[in-house]
């Protein structure tokens, strides 16, 4: 796998216990985390939230216009893919996949950034899950607790 985190789950007994009688409960329960940390990570400045525009993104050409693509003295090359609104997250089950579907989103947000992507305030996706990590080992717990109530283990 590209990146991963661990996550430590508090009443791993009971949860065990759950995932023999309710499995599917389980699923939804593990999927639904996953979901809503995706959105603690992606909320960041950086990832879905442009950080500040800079000097590229203003005259003298070339420059960078937001949604629209690189400007040049004979025009607009277009070529922007809206990397902020192409954010994928696919949860299932135990595992949580995060994703952009920008052709350039490796070199913005990913493993591979381009060296003068961090500077302007991108962020690595990876980075800011490790960042996150507490919080999102918050939700989780938080969602087993609420599983363990729901089926009465707790």
């Amino acid at each position: 796998m590209p990146g991963l985190i661990e996550i430590e789950i508090k009443g791993m007994k009971e949860l065990k216990a759950a995932m023999d009688k309710f499995p599917q409960q389980v699923k939804k329960y593990m999927a639904a985390a996953g979901t809503e940390a995706s959105e603690e990570i992606l909320e960041t400045r950086g990832l879905r939230l442009y950080p500040p525009e800079t000097a590229a993104n203003a005259p003298p050409t070339p420059y960078y216009i937001r949604g629209v693509g690189t400007q040049t003295g004979s025009g607009n090359r277009g070529g922007s893919e809206n990397l902020g609104t192409q954010w994928t997250v696919q949860a299932k089950d135990f595992e949580t996949t995060i994703s952009n579907r920008a052709s350039y989103a490796k070199w913005v947000v990913g493993e591979t950034q381009a060296s003068f992507m961090a500077p302007k305030g991108w962020r690595k996706l990876l980075e800011v899950a490790k960042e996150k990590q507490a919080a999102i080992t918050t939700i989780y717990n938080r969602w087993v607790d609420k599983l363990l109530r729901d089926i009465r283990l707790k």
